[in-house]
């Protein structure tokens, strides 16, 4: 990571975005986040207000970053959210919600900033979900969030077709997928369904933070330059398990 580099993290003011975030800070990139609850500086990062569900934030977002600190070379679509509701009871409008956060956001970030990245041979790394490909065990208390999971299958085959028809423009697209992470996205998650998934992954117990981002900075990095495409696991083998 070149000190030059701009790096752009959608949701990045806790959590895993937080992680992912700070460890390209400490490469020494110039590091923006995008989120809709943070702006102004936090430590090493600085944050832009950014709705990932509205078209005309993200482009205001993509120029301004464009205009203060240059195009940038790495974009992170990391910003989700989820419910936990099962199938029949999860409503139009909260479907909408989800797949426009998890799913057509990330669509629009790439779609935004790809004549960015096309200049600096950018990469982009989407965060997917060991769920987007398994459906996660369920013990009759807790619903199996059908939107989340759909959601990001479709991000998944979303990496696969723009890894596809960008690399004629010298970006790379590829996708993380975690496993068990206890983020504040897995807050409401009781323990026993939360011992009951870390158990799923032969290493048997739950993901660090920077083991993620350490896993996004190696796809965003030279190291991984002929590697596009690719959905990488995160999970202590949870998915080579199910």
């Amino acid at each position: 990571m070149q000190e030059e580099e701009v790096v752009v993290v959608t949701g990045g003011g806790s959590g895993l975005g937080a992680a992912i975030a700070d460890t390209f800070a400490a490469q020494g990139a110039t590091v923006v986040c995008g989120d809709i609850h943070y702006k102004g500086a936090k430590g090493s990062k600085l944050f832009l207000e950014l709705d990932v569900t509205d078209s005309t934030s993200w482009e205001g977002f993509a120029s301004t970053i464009e205009s203060r600190f240059g195009a940038a070379s790495v974009l992170v679509n990391n910003a989700g959210v989820s419910i936990r509701t099962d199938f029949l009871r999860t409503s139009d409008e909260r479907w909408d919600q989800i797949m426009r956060t998890n799913l057509w956001a990330p669509w629009k970030g790439i779609k935004v900033f790809s004549t960015q990245l096309q200049r600096t041979t950018g990469t982009v790394v989407n965060v997917g979900s060991v769920y987007g490909e398994t459906v996660p065990p369920i013990n009759g208390e807790l619903s199996a969030s059908v939107a989340y999971q759909v959601s990001k299958a479709g991000l998944h085959r979303l990496t696969k077709v723009a890894a596809v028809e960008l690399a004629s423009l010298g970006i790379r697209v590829n996708a993380v997928m975690p496993g068990v992470f206890r983020t504040p996205l897995l807050d409401d998650l009781p323990e026993a369904e939360a011992r009951l998934r870390i158990a799923s992954a032969p290493m048997n117990r739950a993901g660090q933070v920077q083991e993620l981002a350490d896993a996004v900075a190696f796809l965003a990095s030279n190291e991984s330059s002929f590697v596009t495409g690719a959905l990488l696991p995160v999970d202590g083998g949870y998915l080579a398990a199910s």
